[in-house]
C-alpha cells in the first residue's frame, strides 16, 4: 500500500494504479485513502469520474473525522461539483470542517455568510474575517475594510475600512491596494493625494490587476497628478484591455485616432 502515498512520485500513466491502492486501502478503513479516492472519482483521475461515488467516500471520511473530507463536501454543495448546489448543506460542512480544526473552512464559511441578507449572519462573518486578519492574513483584513466600507454587518466606517485596507495592501493583496488607489485618488474616507493613488495602483498593476492600470491609463491619460503623457497612458490602457478591461479598450482606441 505504500505507493498510494506517494503521489509526488507517480508517473501519469500510473493513475489507475494510484487509485486501485487508494480504493483497497479505503476499504480498510484507511480515512485519508477514503477522502483520497473520493477525489478521484469526482475529478475522473484514473478511473471513471462518478460524483456520487465521490461523496460517498467523502461522506465516509468525513464522519471518520477527516477534516479535509468535510471542507471537500463543502465545496461540492458550494460550488455544485459533484453535488447539486445547495448552500445550507456547504455551510453545514464548511462549519463541521472548521471545528475539526481546518482554518481554511472558516474563510469559506465567512464568505458564505458575508452573502448572507440576515445582519447576524453578517455580523458573524466579519468576526470570523476579523480573527484571521489578526494573524497576518491579507484578505480577511481587506474583507473586514469592505465590511467598514459598505457597513455590512458593522456600522460604516471609512476610517477602520481605510486602516485595514493598507494592512492588506502592505500583506500585498491587489484589490486592498487597488481600494486604497481609488480611496486616495477620490478622497473616499481619506484626504485626497494623487501620488499616494498612484503608488498603490501600480503596485496593483504589477500583480496583472486590470483595473488598476486602467486607473494608471486614467491619470496619465488627464494629467492626474502625475505628468500628462499620450504614451504611459496607452500603455497602462493596452496591459488593462489585454486583461479584457472594456473600459481601458475603449480609451485605448479613443487614444489611438487622437
Amino acid at each position: 500500500m505504500d505507493k498510494a502515498w506517494a503521489i509526488e512520485e507517480t508517473r501519469p500513466d500510473d493513475r489507475k494504479a494510484l487509485f486501485d491502492a487508494y480504493l483497497a486501502a479505503a476499504r480498510l478503513g484507511k480515512m485519508e485513502a477514503m477522502t483520497n479516492v473520493g477525489l478521484h472519482f469526482l475529478y475522473g483521475d484514473g478511473v471513471r469520474r462518478d460524483p456520487k461515488r465521490s461523496r460517498m467516500w467523502t461522506e465516509k471520511a468525513a464522519g471518520l473525522g477527516d477534516d479535509v473530507a468535510a471542507f471537500n463536501l463543502g465545496l461540492a454543495y458550494d460550488n455544485g461539483r459533484g453535488a447539486r448546489k445547495n448552500k445550507g448543506l456547504a455551510e453545514v460542512w464548511y462549519r463541521r470542517a472548521a471545528a475539526m480544526g481546518f482554518a481554511i473552512a472558516e474563510g469559506n464559511l465567512a464568505y458564505l455568510l458575508f452573502e448572507s441578507t440576515e445582519p447576524h449572519r453578517q455580523q458573524e462573518a466579519v468576526r470570523l474575517y476579523r480573527k484571521h486578519a489578526r494573524q497576518g492574513h491579507p484578505i480577511p483584513a481587506y474583507n473586514v475594510g469592505l465590511a467598514y466600507e459598505l457597513g455590512k454587518g458593522v456600522r460604516k466606517n471609512l476610517k477602520r475600512a481605510n486602516a485595514y485596507y493598507e494592512s492588506s495592501a502592505k500583506g500585498g493583496y491587489a484589490e486592498a491596494q487597488l481600494a486604497l488607489g481609488y480611496n486616495y485618488s477620490n478622497g473616499v474616507g481619506l484626504v485626497p493625494d494623487a501620488m499616494r493613488a498612484f503608488g498603490w495602483f501600480r503596485l496593483a498593476a504589477k500583480q496583472g490587476h486590470a483595473s488598476a492600470s486602467f486607473n494608471l491609463g486614467l491619470m496619465f491619460a488627464n494629467g492626474e497628478g502625475v505628468p500628462k503623457s499620450k504614451a504611459r497612458a496607452l500603455r497602462h490602457f493596452r496591459d488593462a484591455a489585454d486583461l479584457g478591461h472594456a473600459k481601458a479598450a475603449r480609451w485605448l482606441r479613443k487614444l489611438e485616432k487622437a
